[in-house]
């Protein structure tokens, strides 16, 4: 899967229901699309979606992040609201930090799982079974390029 692939799976996001909050209806879309998939290419979504929220991982982004700049999980859930909106939300934020949510109904947690669920289709193993390790991790606090010493 390329990065373009990558972003048109992600265009399948029900933006509507991820402005309002509904985060399992946004994300309903994409999990049908990657269910499709053969495995190899759900740990490429994967690999590509824990780049771009590596890319967000840092202490600008946080500050700017309002409530959710205060908490590792909630700061993660603020990244993967940007990348839900799409390639070019994403990119205008990483370019303009200030773009990053600054609620706590900037969420989208959904975005981490609907690979891991489409896998346990395929498989019939449980989604927890998943053993994918991306190149980089996307828990807060990883980039340490971006965070100061």
């Amino acid at each position: 899967m390329t990065r373009d692939e990558f972003w048109h799976h992600i265009e399948s996001i029900d933006k509507e229901a991820l402005l309002v909050g509904d985060e399992d209806t946004a994300i309903a879309p994409l999990e049908e699309q990657l269910s499709s998939l053969p495995i190899t290419e759900l740990e490429a979504f994967e690999e590509h979606l824990s780049q771009c929220l590596y890319a967000l991982d840092g202490e600008v982004f946080a500050n700017e992040s309002g409530e959710s700049g205060d908490s590792d999980d909630a700061f993660l859930y603020a990244r993967c609201f940007v990348v839900a909106q799409g390639k070019e939300h994403y990119e205008a934020t990483l370019a303009n930090p200030q773009l990053m949510p600054k609620t706590l109904d900037g969420w989208c947690e959904a975005l981490l799982y609907p690979q891991r669920n489409a896998w346990a289709r395929l498989t019939g193993k449980d989604e927890s079974e998943w053993e994918f390790d991306a190149s980089v991790s996307y828990e807060s606090g990883s980039n340490e390029e971006l965070w100061p010493k």
